[in-house]
């Protein structure tokens, strides 16, 4: 008569790849439920982390933002955190109703894996890094149950001790949650209040030919107008054109944004009297050489602020044949018209904005933002 296979029976190096697999799954579960919650309830302005998004194929919002991510507001990966550590308690304390509850635990998470997996490549077009590693773990897990262990039948009692754990988890976590939005909703009637206390200034009398988004011909037609004031060198600026994706992604065809060169730089900006920016009006001229690309101009140089040089901007030049256009006088001249458009709305540092008219300094959280865009496309919506 054959033994009953056992996990006690099993080699070091099942055992091995059972507790790896099981502190993967909790480590990268807090690491995705962490994710959620400051994507969902942001409290800086930096947001969530972005260790794991690579890549527009290999993005952790790809799941976070989605409806899969949660149930009633509660992340998935909370319940990855229970399973990897039942995983691992079920290997410390070993008995055959632990083995059988952990072995139809695994299976079942592993299932729930490869339907996550399919739906991410099909129905999102993407995969979150994070949670790749998590089904692996799972799959890991499983397949150590599956080689060692003889299934029976899960053990009732133990299942539902699993599931009143998860249960009153979820319960407080649900409280958490609902308690989170509560707060968010008024702060986000607050901001509304706030921006609609404010004077609206209208617009800059000249339209600017540098845009980072275009939903309509005319820039007053769009539900959503932004006017940004900005200097490359500036480093809120640069948290601020991170925003300006946000929102572009957001509010896809709603939203027109013009942008406005602010140099803090005395070469070229006649309101500055002393050295700030050494290298911000070259980066303006290059960028007005360059209106049809504007926007890969615009991103580039932010994301190469830290190491930006003359050298890096003349480089850029060349390669795009504006290298003369960025030299001639004229151009300095186009740039300080539109310095001096700033004028009439008292711009005194950057990045400034004119959010359909009102003016807002600094760089506002998207969660804090997004009521106020939401409010005004709501009202374009009832005109």
């Amino acid at each position: 008569m054959n033994e009953k296979k056992s996990l006690a029976n099993a080699t070091t190096t099942w055992h091995g790849l059972l507790i790896l697999a099981g502190i993967g799954m909790i480590t990268v579960s807090i690491y995705m439920t962490n994710h959620y919650f400051d994507s969902m309830f942001p409290t800086g302005l930096t947001g969530a982390s972005t260790l794991c998004d690579i890549n527009s194929f290999f993005n952790c919002n790809k799941a976070t933002l989605s409806g899969a991510s949660n149930i009633a507001g509660i992340p998935i990966s909370l319940f990855g955190i229970f399973v990897g550590i039942f995983t691992l308690l079920g290997y410390m304390f070993q008995s055959e109703k632990a083995e059988s509850a952990n072995y139809f635990m695994l299976a079942v998470n592993a299932i729930g894996c490869l339907v996550l997996f399919v739906y991410s490549l099909v129905g999102l077009g993407g995969l979150c890094p994070m949670c790749t590693v998590y089904y692996i773990a799972s799959w890991i897990a499983f397949f150590v149950y599956f080689k060692n262990v003889d299934f029976s039948g899960p053990s009732v009692k133990m299942i539902s001790i699993y599931a009143l754990v998860v249960i009153l988890a979820s319960g407080g976590t649900w409280t958490y949650v609902n308690g989170k939005n509560q707060y968010k909703e008024r702060v986000a009637e607050s901001m509304v209040a706030q921006y609609d206390g404010l004077q609206n200034l209208g617009k800059p009398s000249m339209d600017s030919m540098y845009k980072l988004a275009s939903a309509t011909e005319k820039f007053e037609d769009a539900p959503i107008q932004i006017v940004i004031f900005s200097d490359f060198q500036c480093p809120a600026c640069k948290m601020l054109s991170s925003l300006i994706h946000q929102i572009i992604e957001k509010y896809e065809g709603k939203v027109n944004i013009q942008y406005f060169f602010y140099p803090l730089d005395h070469n070229c900006n006649p309101e500055m009297k002393n050295p700030l920016h050494p290298l911000a009006c070259q980066a303006a001229y290059l960028s007005y050489c360059l209106p049809e690309k504007f926007g890969k101009v615009h991103d580039d140089i932010f994301n190469n602020q830290d190491s930006l040089s003359l050298e890096w901007l003349h480089n850029y030049a060349k390669d795009e044949k504006v290298l003369d256009c960025m030299k001639n006088a004229t151009t300095k001249e186009k740039v300080v018209d539109m310095i001096k458009a700033a004028g009439p709305f008292g711009v005194q540092s950057t990045p400034t904005m004119l959010l359909n008219g009102v003016k807002v300094e600094g760089v506002i959280p998207f969660i804090n933002l997004a009521p106020i865009l939401d409010a005004l496309v709501e009202r374009h919506g009832k005109k």
